[in-house]
């Protein structure tokens, strides 16, 4: 089985995949396994499909913001009857699932649940990637009047995080890659990734995403609140 939460609402949206987890793992009593970021390769998801326990019993397969690229996604399409008749469950939380993906995968008949924010004041014509485009020139007024006009419009903290990590990982991609490499990434984001990342060390890259990570699951354990995390980010860039 296959059941995939994706959309612009993250904080529904991993609430739902953290509901849909330990609710998964319960009903199933099934051994549960997190596939991590780099894990891909063609055939790996066939592998998984036709994978068995020890004494034949069900994994539950968690991919947690693991298809972040477009050849990935295409990739998980690609599987999708593989996945469905699996005696294996599979759980997908990807919020930036791209449109031609997310829609192949509900023509298959797959559980799709997408999570659309739907705040007072949301402008869903505001361009959340032009917070990481700001992160990446290393403009820092920039970035905090783009970031005082997403929560105007209805953005959630954590969502925001999210976009600018992305941004990150892929300055972090571009920073040493060979001329003509992409990374998997669409020429354009590439093309700007690579030149946001002349404007960073590799340590100055590592303490970002670093950042990042310490403010989200911070967060989530009742520390400081992402917002505040986020303004004093911004701040010390």
């Amino acid at each position: 089985m296959l059941h995939i939460i994706y959309g612009n609402d993250r904080e529904k949206g991993r609430a739902k995949f953290r509901a849909l987890l330990t609710q998964q793992s319960h009903a199933l009593g099934a051994e549960v396994r997190h596939v991590l970021e780099g894990e891909m390769s063609d055939g790996f998801l066939d592998t998984l499909a036709a994978s068995q326990g020890l004494f034949g019993d069900t994994t539950l397969f968690v991919f947690d913001c693991v298809f972040d690229k477009k050849a990935e996604q295409e990739m998980l399409l690609a599987h999708v009857e593989s996945l469905k008749e699996s005696p294996n469950f599979f759980l997908v939380f990807e919020p930036l699932l791209e449109k031609s993906v997310a829609g192949g995968l509900k023509d298959a008949n797959v559980e799709v649940e997408e999570c659309v924010a739907k705040k007072a004041g949301y402008n869903p014509d505001f361009n959340i990637f032009s917070l990481g485009d700001a992160l990446g020139a290393r403009n820092k007024k920039e970035l905090w009047v783009l970031y005082q006009e997403a929560l105007d419009n209805g953005l959630s903290a954590e969502e925001i995080s999210g976009t600018l990590f992305w941004a990150v990982k892929n300055i972090a991609l571009m920073k040493n890659a060979k001329p003509g490499d992409d990374c998997g990434m669409s020429p354009y984001v590439a093309k700007k990734a690579r030149g946001f990342a002349t404007k960073y060390s590799d340590e100055e890259i590592v303490n970002l995403s670093r950042s990042l990570t310490t403010m989200y699951h911070e967060a989530h354990r009742g520390g400081e609140p992402m917002e505040v995390a986020l303004e004093r980010f911004i701040l010390e860039l």
